[in-house]
């Protein structure tokens, strides 16, 4: 289960501890829907045990031609076509199973780089073995027991059947801001120094709040006023003290009116201003948060543009803040060794899933003596 997330009072067991949500498409398919993607999700357990993935929502969606899984936020939700955009029939469970593999990479690895397809790789392999192994889920989604209703296996698709253009239709992040890649980071440049945390602390520090600050307590002057003309040597040892709060509320108080008294030599006069408080706590400035939730006033990001997603219905597709959701990452490129590669795979899983029988075979056709198989009649 995702950190921070806790089920309670379930009244059936759950496939998957680390998937939150498993949402079929609503209709008359919907129950079975359900029972695919609750199976799909079962036997992904010790893959996503082991790698520590955790998937908020897994979910079906439309059958195109267009691609059979996609991934948001990095797990956020993964979407899987279960159906063949040409004859609504099930595609078959392994296919399915291997796209998964490559969504939940996506959770380590964004886009389809060199790294991305190392962990696809190995993903698919640890699930070629569970297969070997016979393995189904755990408790009462494991070996022995069957789709509930067992549509899929009667309706799957003919071996004829088109493939989707693409397996994956990309990866997408929320909009708004991402990092900047400083300078001396990029290819043929040299690689600047790393800062340690306190020198980070400091640097920030000094760029919102300046370098002619004083250390709190140094100036004797103002520490005898505070204190009403007495010099008391000892600092107050609790920062709850009677004592302690009382010279917190002076220094306050002594703060605010000379303040006032530079404002006024200055004619300036105060507005008040309403401040959410998440700003208060964060010390961000009201005027410093931009559309997308994000403190423009910071240097080292930029904007993370593009078209908004949707879904099945059109729909603009958002996160959990109420963002929408950019794509960051293409379709696989089709001359690209490991996508040629994964696609001659799960061709061959496609075949396998019909062959081994996952279609209901003919009923061999009865003699006229009532045997089994071809004969002729008894002269």
């Amino acid at each position: 289960m995702p950190w921070g997330i806790e089920r309670l009072n379930t009244r059936k067991s759950q496939p998957n501890a680390n998937i939150v949500f498993i949402k079929p498409l609503k209709g008359p398919d919907e129950k079975t829907a359900q029972d695919f993607l609750e199976r799909i999700a079962a036997q992904c357990v010790p893959v996503m045990r082991k790698h520590r993935l955790y998937v908020m929502a897994l979910e079906e969606f439309e059958p195109n031609r267009e691609f059979v899984g996609r991934n948001f936020n990095a797990g956020e939700v993964i979407q899987l076509v279960l159906k063949s955009p040409h004859s609504g029939r099930w595609l078959p469970f392994e296919y399915v199973q291997m796209v998964m593999m490559h969504e939940l990479a996506h959770c380590k690895q964004m886009n389809h780089s060199r790294a991305f397809w190392t962990v696809r790789n190995g993903f698919a392999a640890e699930m070629r073995t569970l297969w070997a192994d016979g393995y189904t889920g755990d408790g009462i989604w494991g070996r022995g027991t069957r789709l509930a209703t067992g549509a899929w296996e009667k309706d799957t698709v003919m071996a004829d059947e088109v493939l989707p253009e693409h397996l994956c239709g990309g990866t997408f992040r929320s909009r708004g801001r991402k990092r900047r890649r400083k300078q001396g980071q990029g290819q043929g440049q040299q690689q600047q120094p790393t800062m340690s945390y306190r020198e980070r602390e400091e640097r920030r520090i000094r760029k919102r709040f300046g370098d002619k600050g004083t250390t709190l307590g140094a100036d004797d002057v103002a520490k005898a006023r505070l204190e009403k003309g007495k010099r008391v040597q000892a600092k107050p040892r609790v920062a709850n003290s009677e004592r302690g709060r009382q010279l917190r509320a002076a220094a306050a108080l002594a703060r605010f009116d000379k303040v006032k008294e530079e404002n006024a030599a200055a004619g300036i006069k105060l507005e008040e201003v309403e401040v959410e408080a998440d700003d208060v706590n964060k010390g961000i400035k009201t005027e410093d948060v931009d559309e997308y939730g994000y403190n423009s006033s910071e240097e080292d990001v930029e904007v993370i543009e593009g078209p908004t997603a949707v879904d099945s219905q059109g729909r603009p597709v958002l996160d959990d803040k109420g963002r929408g959701l950019v794509k960051v990452c293409e379709d696989e490129q089709v001359d690209d060794v490991e996508a040629r590669d994964e696609l001659d795979e799960l061709r061959r899983v496609f075949r396998k899933g019909l062959v081994k029988g996952e279609c209901p075979m003919a009923e061999p056709e009865p003699t006229i003596d009532g045997g089994q198989g071809p004969g002729r009649e008894d002269e």
